[in-house]
């Protein structure tokens, strides 16, 4: 199993688009690992999770293939972690890329090439967002096979099974969907965006052991927030893990979602965090196990 990092920030990206603060200062002087965009990753070249605005811009910076993937996992349907106008540009007329170069010079399109069909699990809210911002996936213009899912429940997707988790954050009248995704005896769990978990969600933690964990960690050392983790949060659920002993084998847990106003930049950040076993992802970090 391999995950690659493609975004690590929360919306604001890191440095924040549009600040100056301590932080931000820093992130664009160092540069590297400092800079982050919003929080994407790729599970084994097939798999994407979450589509925000910038996920097309680092799936190609690191070396991947958007073409490639066939499965897509939306957490919930805020702008960072979806993005319409990336459907937008997926749509094809059927038959649009047999067409001749003088034929398709009369014909308008977004795109010429023909896509593998693409799984997509979201919530209604999510499936809500697309349509009304007109991308109508029923149209075999799209080749989209949309698959409303539920919290607390099993789901299958192209040699992957994944378990649905309520999250702690409002998206409109609904929350975001966390995961627990198994694929080839490997498990791990994907928690973003979310606050301090509910008690059934703790429950359902329960039922999995775990080679490595993944949850967001936006709020770092500011103020605590019922919609967010921060680092004092992030060391409670390390301590839930290991006091039920949840891992396969060490303790393994990384953060991402990291806003640049809470978060030290990435080589201060980093050491920080380190003592206390965690570890900071980064874009363009490549987990593999």
């Amino acid at each position: 199993m391999k995950i690659t990092f493609l975004g690590t920030s929360a919306g604001e990206e890191y440095p924040g688009i549009w600040c100056n603060c301590r932080n931000c200062k820093k992130a664009r002087i160092w540069g590297g690992k400092n800079i982050r965009r919003n929080s994407c990753a790729v599970l084994d070249n097939d798999v994407m999770l979450d589509i925000g605005k910038t996920a097309h811009i680092q799936i190609d910076r690191f070396g991947l293939d958007l073409q490639k993937i066939q499965t897509l996992l939306i957490t919930h349907s805020h702008r960072d972690h979806l993005n319409t106008h990336t459907f937008w540009a997926r749509q094809m007329t059927p038959g649009y890329d047999i067409l001749s170069t003088e034929e398709k010079k009369k014909a308008a399109s977004p795109n010429f090439s023909l896509l593998p069909e693409l799984s997509v699990f979201g919530s209604k809210k999510v499936s809500e967002t697309l349509l009304s911002d007109g991308i109508n996936y029923d149209d075999p213009r799209w080749n989209i096979d949309f698959n409303i899912i539920e919290p607390y429940q099993k789901y299958y997707s192209n040699n992957l099974e994944f378990f649905t988790l309520d999250g702690n954050h409002n998206d409109g009248d609904y929350h975001s969907i966390n995961y627990i995704i198994t694929r080839n005896n490997k498990t791990f769990l994907y928690l973003s965006d979310t606050g301090w978990p509910f008690d059934k969600t703790f429950e359902k933690l329960k039922n999995y052991r775990y080679d490595f964990i993944i949850t967001e960690g936006t709020f770092g050392f500011g103020a605590d927030s019922t919609a967010h983790l921060g680092f004092e949060k992030n060391l409670r659920l390390l301590d839930f893990f290991n006091r039920n002993k949840l891992w396969k084998n060490n303790p393994d847990y990384y953060i991402t979602h990291m806003s640049p106003h809470w978060c030290p930049p990435h080589d201060e950040y980093s050491p920080i965090v380190q003592k206390y076993g965690l570890k900071l992802a980064y874009d363009g970090f490549v987990l593999e196990c």
